[in-house]
């Protein structure tokens, strides 16, 4: 008698939500098989932002299969049928420039994964991604390229700038350059430790040798007019938001973005507070890049995915690193009222909705925040309107944690 009157009262529950004129209007159920969301079945979303020249594709988590394969399958279409061709990650732009190259190559891709790309998106979901984007390479002119919009590392960054100095065959350039790698290199090495065993005051003098060299070389190529190409350009505009550090964050991402889409209509793969229309924080300390794009650029989509429960992907460190084991955690229940609370209410496995025509319910809620710590370190936003933050928002139920490589 029990799970009779608890089926009714989640049947009626269900109805009472779906019979809500613009909640009905605005979601789309979807089915799962397996881990998979079939891209036909997101047709209605692959439409209304094809024509978009920036899509943001955020995650809930930073570890969950589901949100990677949903974004491969719309990433393929978006490639295949609306001409997108440039797939940005929240990862450093020198080592995506490199890791580009390198899927251009016949290297193992996962050997690439590892050297150039951080332990969150060294998984079997995205190695397929990347073995999909090689062989459409090789078989199309107009290539997809992979890309970086962050700057937790500068080394690759720094490299960049070096050979072109040596392309330049410019003596002064390639001093300064090659004083530029050695900090960087010395950054990069305290990163992957996690700031451990060096002092603030060697940590600052990498910093400040960091800033005097990337403000010499952008002065000099300026000044003396010199011919460098737009990777390079773009390698000295990366340092200067790398300058801006962890505070000027999102918008130094969000400028990266702009300056990579302009070589062709873009895809941008990051966490969803991230790519969101606005911060979920009345401060603005974390989040809100996505608004900061559409401010440049009005043609910007911002998609986002949560889940209820399940397993994730994580981290036992401080700092996101090419470095870090990454671990399963099951996710704990949501806390009440939340984003995610009233959403596992609808009691469907998946859905799309449509956030424009979802004004049905303008409660503020907080919105849960899942990165790529262990459960203690989940917490919530300030209370939100879900709507504000983004276009489109996509719910999966019960999600699992990626395999990663090993």
């Amino acid at each position: 008698m029990n799970r009779v009157v608890i089926l009714l009262i989640s049947l009626v529950l269900s109805v009472r939500l779906l019979a809500q004129p613009d909640a009905k209007r605005a979601l789309i159920p979807l089915k799962i098989k397996g881990s998979v969301i079939a891209a036909s079945q997101l047709q209605p979303l692959i439409n209304s932002i094809g024509d978009q020249k920036i899509v943001g594709l955020g995650e809930g988590t930073h570890g969950t299969k589901e949100f990677n394969e949903l974004r491969i399958n719309i990433i393929k279409q978006l490639v295949e049928k609306k001409g997108f061709r440039i797939i940005c990650f929240e990862n450093a732009f020198g080592d995506c420039y490199y890791f580009d190259q390198w899927i251009n190559s016949d290297k193992p891709i996962d050997e690439g994964m590892k050297k150039y790309l951080i332990a969150l998106w060294q998984t079997r979901e995205l190695e397929g991604l990347f073995e999909w984007v090689r062989n459409f390479n090789k078989h199309h002119a107009d290539k997809v390229m992979i890309a970086g919009m962050d700057f937790n590392y500068i080394g690759s960054t720094a490299g960049i700038i070096h050979e072109e100095a040596r392309q330049l065959n410019n003596a002064s350039m390639i001093q300064l350059a090659q004083q530029l790698c050695f900090a960087a290199q010395a950054f990069d090495s305290a990163w992957n430790n996690q700031m451990k065993g060096i002092s603030r005051k060697t940590f600052a003098l990498i910093r400040n040798s960091i800033h005097t060299n990337l403000h010499q070389i952008d002065s000099m190529v300026k000044a003396d007019r010199l011919p460098v190409t737009e990777t390079c350009k773009r390698a000295l505009f990366n340092g200067r938001c790398w300058l801006g550090g962890e505070e000027k964050r999102d918008s130094g991402m969000a400028n990266m973005a702009v300056n990579i889409a302009q070589n062709g209509k873009t895809v941008l793969w990051a966490h969803a507070v991230h790519l969101a229309l606005k911060s979920p924080f009345s401060d603005n300390t974390v989040g809100g890049c996505g608004g900061l794009i559409k401010k440049m650029v009005p043609a910007y989509y911002s998609l986002g995915m949560g889940t209820a429960e399940g397993s994730y992907g994580g981290l036992e460190d401080r700092f996101d690193t090419r470095l870090n084991v990454m671990h399963a955690y099951e996710l704990p229940a949501v806390t009440k009222p939340s984003w995610d609370e009233f959403f596992l209410q609808y009691n469907i496995p998946a859905f799309y909705m449509d956030m424009h025509k979802a004004a049905t319910d303008s409660t503020p809620r907080p919105l849960r925040l899942i990165g790529y710590g262990p459960p203690k370190s989940i917490s919530y936003s300030d209370e939100v309107n879900c709507s504000d933050l983004f276009d489109g928002y996509i719910f999966i139920k019960h999600t699992t944690a990626p395999e990663y490589i090993p």
